[in-house]
């Protein structure tokens, strides 16, 4: 080890290696003394500094150029074949799902999300997430505690030149375990050897309002008056809600136009300027801009200020640099919904009144959240420093050094007058950092004009540090007291007890992950017909157990090329490939590195951040969380895929069909240990999930005449599904929560009972040995629901739950159509995602009110959006909400419903002014001034009873709090001089 690190490291620095042809880069001789041919040898070098994987799929930018989104999974979304974003709400700068090839491993919780998305390198830097160590103090999870802002929020699409998805397996070996779950990789404009150019764009918008229903009391006194006169007792009438049994009160039964104050066509805006060139020895590159976003909901919005400096120079012709530096700032307006502030604020008020239907309510309401304090920042910057050093002209040494940092502060205050006389503040201060260090030896080889080999020794090395420090506090003297004020002075011994008499808690958390890597690449081709991949592995992390901390893995791939490139015949190109590789799945907490340790873990039942023994805090073994033993070992992926792709037809159609299978492997789980443990489980290796599935992308050029018509079309498809193949310690099957992993099932299946009708008359209700029929050791009774016995021992329970449906869509893709007419053009995109179910929990609660508004929870909370007409009353039948079994429960195959959909996603219509003789008269350097139009989410076909299939969230249920994806329309120029 220490002999390759030698090599990597300290070779390439000597100054005394000496060869007779290495006059090549002689270091006496800078760039502005170099002869003719030496000019023509570093022409287009420093374009190598940031370089494209060279892969398939790639995002055409023109497709996205005009659409107004604020975030990178945005912009890909339908895109590319296997590449799934889920977005569960409209909300400007919330943070999105990606999903690649398929879920890799099961979604219990919101936090379980990062481990299955793919990663995102921008310039080769990989962007660190948020780490979701901070759910562990909150009570409930809507939302992360912080600016909950998407973490790629930051990255303005005007400052792109390319964006890859990478899914072949040893391009994905190559770039390590960040990659496991699939890697998207972004290059920012580059300096350009050249002409000067200027690039300006700038759009003005609307986010239109949706198209609702509302209502008043009178709806919902209809809706409800059938079930208290079919199964209501006289106690029950007369405990009938006050505000829907008193019709002259105007604030319920009153006009229904809180829509009027929520839902406002809202102005959006944005733009960019750019400027670029030099020379093949010095080159760079300026981008600025603004950009600010809305939902037509909630007055919700995001504010961006961005700036992107590139600087490529080759002072010696032995050396390139190259330093890039992004970076952003975001001011986000989050929702005002009462379930996410209160449940940030971990707070249940009185919930027997709900917000009154009526506009002018509603906006006293606003008049009062005016008092409140809700400031969401995120800063962010990526930066990059990369050398090239050429020893030969075929052997070269890279290094660079990349940082990636971003920070989200978050201050909050609810005044008294919102939290029934308690108000509440608290602070957020959080950060993620990465620092890599990358080396790479390059060695190039051509003989006999047919054998090329290429040969890349590399070593990278990773360091994270996540962080936060959150405080918060209740009941302060007054509501002109807003934020945590406290002495500041560390040197005194109260500076930090906070002035005003207010009790603050504090909570702080960090989290270290270094992850160290060598590995060994080579490529070899024979003439046009051949071509080999290799990649060999060692890769080393800090978050595993000492005696299995570092991992090889290896990697290879092939192709052969049946029809070389040919004009003349049918097919232009064929070829077809298989590759393979293994990749370490990382693992980004450090709580199992050291095998059994302790935690915090005494704290109040209601209250988990809260924690006390007898007012003392303590540390204890962890026995919620689960028993960490010894002997845990790296996860790994397997990624296998089979690619046939060609061109025919005079390069008119281009094709590419890839079948693939990746398996998650040795994956950790909480699996269940005897009770008397006192463990919720034991932390083990076991988990397996492997997915099958291919992807087709299609495009053509059916017309293709500049002086006519053109007409270009695409299509791209992925199909997939997933499996789980093994669970720890040979089990067949595993209950976590709500779910049922079973072995050889899909791991995104809803775990329900099977409903059959209801149970109209006692007579109906089977009888067995004079005892009814019991669900969990409770009587069916007239008005329950029937659902199936399906292991026939006249009893219901979770033996008789089925597994059915599935979260994730089998079948996701778009189709892409762009059509040009002299200066004129139209793009359009269809969006689709077929063969997915979701639970309809907004149904289920709306139906269910006897047990959501009489439960201490913030289920019961009635939300001002909810005075509308959002369910499909004709749908579920009537049964005794009432019944100890909770009719209406969600966990049954009543509420599931299929969540296929077809989108208009886009539509732009645009023309090129410079067509027009007169304007490039006048200004000679003008390249293109393209005016457009722009609409998107402008239609959805789906039979989903819900307000929109897409706003659902990470666990494939319908809540009904995703803010609308608002059709948006927007006019823009684009100018290049």
């Amino acid at each position: 080890m220490k002999r390759l690190f030698c090599f990597l490291f300290l070779v390439p620095m000597c100054s005394n290696v000496k060869a007779n042809h290495l006059n090549f880069w002689a270091s006496k001789q800078d760039t502005s003394e170099i002869n003719e041919v030496d000019k023509r040898l570093l022409r287009g070098r420093l374009a190598t500094l940031l370089q494209k994987q060279g892969v398939r799929d790639s995002l055409n930018l023109r497709n996205v150029e005009t659409l107004p989104v604020v975030s990178i999974p945005e912009v890909l979304k339908g895109q590319v074949a296997g590449l799934y974003v889920q977005e569960a709400t409209g909300e400007p700068g919330a943070p999105k799902n990606m999903v690649l090839r398929g879920l890799g491993s099961p979604l219990f919780e919101i936090k379980d999300a990062i481990n299955v998305q793919p990663a995102v390198f921008v310039n080769g830097i990989p962007i660190a997430r948020d780490n979701n160590f901070a759910y562990s103090i909150q009570q409930y999870q809507f939302n992360r505690i912080g600016p909950g802002t998407d973490n790629f929020a930051g990255i303005d699409l005007a400052t792109v030149e390319s964006i890859e998805v990478i899914k072949d397996p040893v391009k994905l070996a190559r770039l390590g375990p960040l990659a496991a779950n699939g890697a998207i990789w972004i290059l920012t404009k580059p300096g350009r050897e050249g002409e000067r150019q200027i690039f300006i764009n700038t759009y003005v918008g609307l986010a239109t309002k949706p198209v609702v229903t509302p209502v008043n009391a009178q709806y919902e006194n209809m809706f409800r008056s059938v079930f208290y006169n079919k199964y209501g007792s006289a106690t029950d009438r007369l405990n009938y809600p006050g505000y829907l049994s008193d019709s002259t009160n105007v604030n319920y039964y009153g006009p229904a136009n809180w829509n009027e104050e929520y839902y406002k066509t809202t102005p959006i805006y944005g733009g960019s300027l750019g400027i670029r060139g030099g020379n093949d020895r010095a080159n760079f590159s300026f981008v600025g801009g603004y950009t600010k976003n809305a939902s037509s909901a909630d007055k919700t919005n995001i504010e961006r200020y961005n700036a992107l400096f590139n600087v490529n120079m080759a002072p010696f012709k032995w050396l390139n640099f190259g330093a890039t530096i992004n970076a952003s700032r975001s001011l986000r307006d989050r929702n005002r919904s009462l379930r996410d502030r209160f449940g940030e604020a971990s707070y249940v008020p009185d919930l027997s009144v709900p917000i009154s239907p009526g506009r002018d309510m509603y906006a006293q309401y606003l008049d009062i959240y005016k008092a409140a304090l809700d400031k969401n920042t995120v800063n962010f910057l990526n930066s990059l420093v990369t050398l090239d050093l050429y020893f030969l002209k075929n052997l070269k040494f890279n290094t660079s050094l990349g940082i990636d940092y971003s920070e989200g502060a978050r201050q909050a205050f609810f005044p008294g007058s919102l939290m029934e006389t308690n108000n509440y503040m608290s602070s957020y201060f959080g950060f993620n950092q990465r620092l890599v260090y990358n080396n790479r030896l390059e060695y190039n080889l051509e003989f006999q004009e047919q054998h090329k080999l290429e040969l890349t020794l590399g070593s990278s090395y990773t360091q994270d540090l996540y962080r936060y420090n959150y405080a918060r506090a209740y009941d302060g003297p007054n509501d002109f007291i807003k934020v945590n004020v406290v002495d500041g002075d560390p040197q005194k011994g109260s500076y930090l007890v906070p002035i005003g008499g207010l009790y603050v808690n504090r909570y702080s958390n960090r989290e270290d992950f270094r992850l160290h890597s060598l590995y060994l690449a080579a490529n070899y081709s024979y003439k046009n017909l051949l071509d080999l991949n290799a990649v060999l592995r060692y890769d080393g992390s800090s978050t595993m157990q000492p005696d299995s901390r570092w991992l090889m893995t290896p990697s290879f791939a092939a192709k052969y090329h049946l029809i070389p490139e040919n004009e003349d015949n049918l097919f232009n190109h064929l070829g077809v490939k298989a590759s393979w590789a293994r990749i370490g799945k990382p693992v980004f907490t450090s709580k199992f590195a050291i095998g059994p340790n302790y935690t915090a873990d005494l704290n109040w039942g209601s209250e988990k951040s809260l924690v006390s023994y007898n007012g003392f805090a303590v540390a204890s073994r962890p026995y919620s969380e689960g028993w960490v033993g010894y002997d845990i070992k790296w996860p790994y992926t397997d990624h296998a895929e089979l690619t046939v792709d060609g061109t025919l037809l005079e390069k008119k159609i281009d094709f590419e069909v890839s079948l693939y299978q990746k398996k998650d492997v040795n994956q950790l789980i909480n699996s269940p240990i005897p009770a008397e443990y006192g463990y919720s489980g034991q932390i083990v290796n076991g988990l397996s999930v492997k997915n099958t599935g291919v992807d087709l992308n299609l495009s053509a050029k059916v017309l293709s005449n500049p002086e006519t018509l053109q007409w270009n079309t695409s299509l791209n498809l992925n199909y997939n599904q997933n499996k789980l193949t093994a669970l720890p310690g040979g089990r067949k099957q595993l209950k976590v929560g709500n779910r049922l992993l079973k072995v050889g099932e899909a791991i995104d299946q809803f775990w329900l009972y099977e409903n059959q009708g209801s149970y109209d008359t006692e007579e109906s209700i089977p009888v067995q040995n004079g005892q009814k029929i019991q669900f969990d050791g409770v009587d069916f009774a007239a008005g329950d629901p029937i659902w199936k016995d399906q292991n026939g021992d006249f009893k219901i329970n979770d033996e008789d739950r089925v597994l059915k449906g599935n979260a994730m869509p089998k079948l996701t893709g778009s189709f892409q159509n762009y059509f040009k007419f002299k200066g004129f053009d139209l793009n359009m995109q269809w969006y689709f995602a077929l063969g997915h179910k979701a639970l309809n929990q907004r149904a289920s609660n709306k139906y269910n009110f006897i047990n959501t508004e009489n439960t201490n929870s913030l289920d019961g909370i009635r939300e001002v959006f909810h005075w509308q007409q959002d369910v499909d009353l004709n749908k579920y039948p009537i049964y005794n909400p009432w019944s100890p079994i909770v009719a209406y429960r969600v966990d049954q195959d009543l509420f599931l419903e299929n969540a296929s959909f077809l989108k208009l996603r886009s539509l732009t219509i645009g023309y090129d002014l410079v067509q027009l003789n007169n304007v490039k008269d006048k200004m000679k350097t003008i390249r293109r001034a393209y005016v457009y139009v722009s609409g998107t989410n402008l239609l959805t076909i789906s039979k989903f009873s819900g307000a929109d299939p897409e706003l659902i969230d990470f666990n494939g249920y319908y809540t009904g709090y995703g803010l609308p994806l608002s059709p948006m329309v927007s006019l823009g120029v684009k100018l290049e001089l």
